[in-house]
Order: structure tokens, then C-alpha cells, then sequence
């Protein structure tokens, strides 16, 4: 261990088998959520640049996490470019082409308003990821499917076998 790393025992909570799965608990430094958190779909992270037809790209990624951070309500979020740009260190273009990619590859619909800045509407993109998910499963099932005959045809061999030794 290092001389600036602190060893980092059990709770008596987990030692007693009680897990504290709270964000504090699990990454031991409550600045880290002092200004919120957001909750990101395992599923996004998974499939986002699987997605057909159009993947996406690291940078698209973090674009939409980082419109995701601004979606407080069922209500579109509707950050400023340069708000975004700042935060993923990038120049305002650069997240305006981000936003023009999504709305090109139809997961992005923006709603332009007269001096406010733009909605953002992210249900092509959720859309997208439902479909993948979907094929997903659908790929799990037929690969279950595929390994339930093979074993019907080994053990039917087994026992075809087992009656001539």
C-alpha cells in the first residue's frame, strides 16, 4: 500500500453480513456526489456503439451522459452548448457537431427556442437502445435454443451409444 493510501476496513454493518450499498459507501468520498449524480442505463453504456445503424461514438457518448446530467424531470433537458463544452473540455463546435451527428443519425431532436436555449430530446436514441436490447435478447434466447438441441443430440448419441457397448 502506498504511503498516501488509507486501508479501508469493513463496517461492523459488513462484517455483520449487512452491506451499505449507498454511493458514499461504495466509493468512500462524499464529494464526490455533493453536487448530485446521474443514474446512466448499464444497457447505454453496453450498447452504445453497437447500436444499429449508427453506432455511437466515445464523444457522442459523453454528450448524451452529459445532457443525461440535465434531465431533472420527464421534462427535456435543455443545457447551453457552452455549459457542455466546458465540462467535456471541448470547444462549443465540437458539441454542436456532437448534437448534429445524434440529430443526423435521428437519436437527437433538438427544439430550437427564441432566446432560451435549445430542448434536447433524446427518444430516438432510447428508442434505438430498446431495439438493441431487444435483439439482444432475442440473440440470447436463439443461443439458449441452440444449446439445449446439442445437448438433446448428445445425450441422445449417449444413449444410442451405451446400447451396442
Amino acid at each position: 500500500m502506498s504511503a498516501n493510501a488509507t486501508a479501508i476496513s469493513p463496517t461492523t454493518s459488513e462484517r455483520d453480513g449487512i452491506v451499505e450499498r449507498s454511493l458514499t459507501a461504495r466509493w468512500h468520498h462524499e464529494s464526490f456526489f455533493d453536487r448530485g449524480f446521474v443514474a446512466v442505463p448499464v444497457r447505454f453504456l453496453e450498447l452504445y456503439a453497437h447500436l444499429e445503424p449508427h453506432p455511437l461514438s466515445p464523444g457522442e457518448a459523453l454528450f448524451v451522459l452529459e445532457l443525461m446530467s440535465f434531465k431533472w424531470s420527464a421534462a427535456d433537458p435543455f443545457p447551453s452548448y457552452k455549459r457542455i463544452a466546458e465540462r467535456m473540455n471541448v470547444s462549443d463546435k465540437m458539441v454542436r457537431r456532437y448534437a448534429q451527428s445524434l440529430e443526423t443519425k435521428k437519436y437527437l431532436r433538438r427544439q430550437i427556442r427564441k432566446n432560451q436555449t435549445n430542448l434536447f430530446d433524446l427518444t430516438g436514441l432510447f428508442k434505438a437502445v430498446l431495439k438493441a436490447i431487444e435483439m439482444s435478447n432475442d440473440e440470447a434466447r436463439k443461443a439458449d435454443e441452440e444449446v439445449k438441441e446439442a445437448k438433446k443430440r448428445f445425450l441422445a448419441k449417449v444413449k444410442g451409444a451405451g446400447r451396442y457397448a
